[in-house]
């Protein structure tokens, strides 16, 4: 069934994924389950005037996925047991499809999309670090990873490899995962920033030769091959200050999270 993942960025087997440029589209996505626009959405159509505005409800969503993706990829996303799997997989095949900016919908936009890549040229995936506990054990427990990116805000190029690889590796660990009486505990590396942290630098480490240890007490953006690493601050201000962030007026600072994630609430 997913032999035909294994060829990335292969065009016969995607046909809807558009040939990678690494030039990031003027798109906004968001999901919801209705289609009011709260006063924290309203800010990113508001700040970005020039960009296109997208917002899913379940059921756009889910025609979203089985009109652009293989047969096999909508099995695997219809048959997710929980919805917070469902819409973390959604955002990345939704990047993957269109490109643009993908934010959750209790994230507040703090500056100008255009403005988050600060002049630098030829950008074509943009992530943010949540947690940088280094080899501080009793934070480590707190987190997936010691060095985690974050997945409520991504921007990306549509047809980046790291979106196809992403996509890919969901689809290949879904049917063990599956077999677990409890998915709750599996969020994390199934579909959460656990798998999502070891894609993104697995990609840079084979790409580019750089370890995840490069972006430890990260202060500003760096730019490492199309791909722009931004620190705590970013799309963490105010949260983790213990860690390096910064408050939300901070020059760094692009987007407040104001964590409003049910599913996290039920654990």
């Amino acid at each position: 069934l997913l032999n035909s993942l294994d060829l990335i960025n292969d065009n016969t087997l995607w046909p809807n994924v558009p040939i990678y440029v690494p030039e990031i589209p003027r798109i906004i996505i968001q999901t919801s389950k209705t289609h009011q626009i709260t006063e924290f959405m309203s800010t990113f159509i508001t700040i970005n005037p020039n960009h296109k505005y997208f917002l899913y409800n379940d059921t756009e969503a889910d025609e979203f996925v089985r009109k652009y993706m293989p047969a096999n990829i909508y099995q695997i996303y219809t048959n997710l047991p929980l919805p917070i799997l469902k819409a973390d997989y959604f955002r990345y095949i939704a990047l993957l499809v269109m490109g643009g900016v993908y934010s959750d919908i209790d994230t507040k936009c703090l500056r100008p999309i255009d403005d988050w890549i600060d002049d630098k040229n030829q950008v074509g995936l943009i992530v943010g670090i949540e947690a940088d506990v280094g080899f501080i054990d009793i934070l480590y427990d707190m987190y997936a990873r010691r060095l985690q990116l974050l997945q409520w805000t991504i921007a990306s190029a549509p047809g980046h490899p790291v979106l196809y690889r992403i996509v890919r590796n969901i689809a290949k660990i879904s049917s063990e995962m599956m077999k677990s009486k409890d998915n709750n505990d599996l969020i994390l590396e199934w579909t959460g920033p656990g798998i999502w942290t070891d894609v993104v630098m697995n990609y840079i480490r084979r790409t580019y030769g750089v370890t995840w240890k490069k972006f430890r007490n990260l202060r500003k953006g760096i730019l490492i091959g199309d791909i722009y690493v931004l620190p705590l601050a970013a799309f963490s201000p105010g949260i983790h200050l213990d860690m390096g962030s910064k408050n939300i007026n901070d020059p760094e600072a692009r987007v407040y999270h104001n964590f409003h994630g049910s599913w996290k609430k039920r654990n």
